[in-house]
């Protein structure tokens, strides 16, 4: 690589490239993975042995490169914890707010733009922001038909 990283930095970019080929395939069953992702950090985590990490293994097995659990666990508490929990409560509220300005409008959530209803979904968004804050999904209810 030019220019050439040094240990710790070739730590972070295997961190960065397995948090992205998480990001990208961990959702999806093993029909519907991308293969370039994965086989970019394979081939990162092949070299890493050269650069002086020492938390990379090989499965005899299969001849996949993997990251040692203590590593995987570190970087699952660190980041994907809080990501998920940051994306789960944002589409919360924004969905909720999108339901709401949609039955307002006698419309379908389909007709609600993010970008176009800015200006109204905002203090929707707010709202529930505030409430989920306060009481999480204590208060939350799904209609008597459920």
């Amino acid at each position: 690589m030019n220019p050439p990283l040094d240990p710790a930095e070739y730590r972070k970019l295997i961190e960065l490239a397995y948090l992205g080929e998480w990001l990208i395939n961990s959702h999806h069953d093993n029909d519907f993975q991308d293969e370039a992702a994965t086989a970019t950090v394979q081939r990162l985590l092949a070299g890493a042995r050269d650069m002086d990490v020492d938390d990379v293994d090989q499965d005899a097995e299969t001849n996949n490169y993997y990251l040692m659990p203590e590593w995987v666990d570190r970087l699952y508490d660190r980041y994907i914890l809080d990501y998920d929990d940051h994306v789960f409560w944002d589409e919360l509220t924004e969905r909720l707010a999108q339901r709401d300005l949609a039955r307002e409008r006698g419309v379908s959530m389909d007709e609600i733009s993010r970008d176009e209803d800015v200006a109204q979904l905002r203090p929707i968004e707010e709202r529930y922001r505030r409430e989920l804050e306060e009481h999480g999904v204590e208060r939350l209810e799904l209609g008597s038909d459920f």
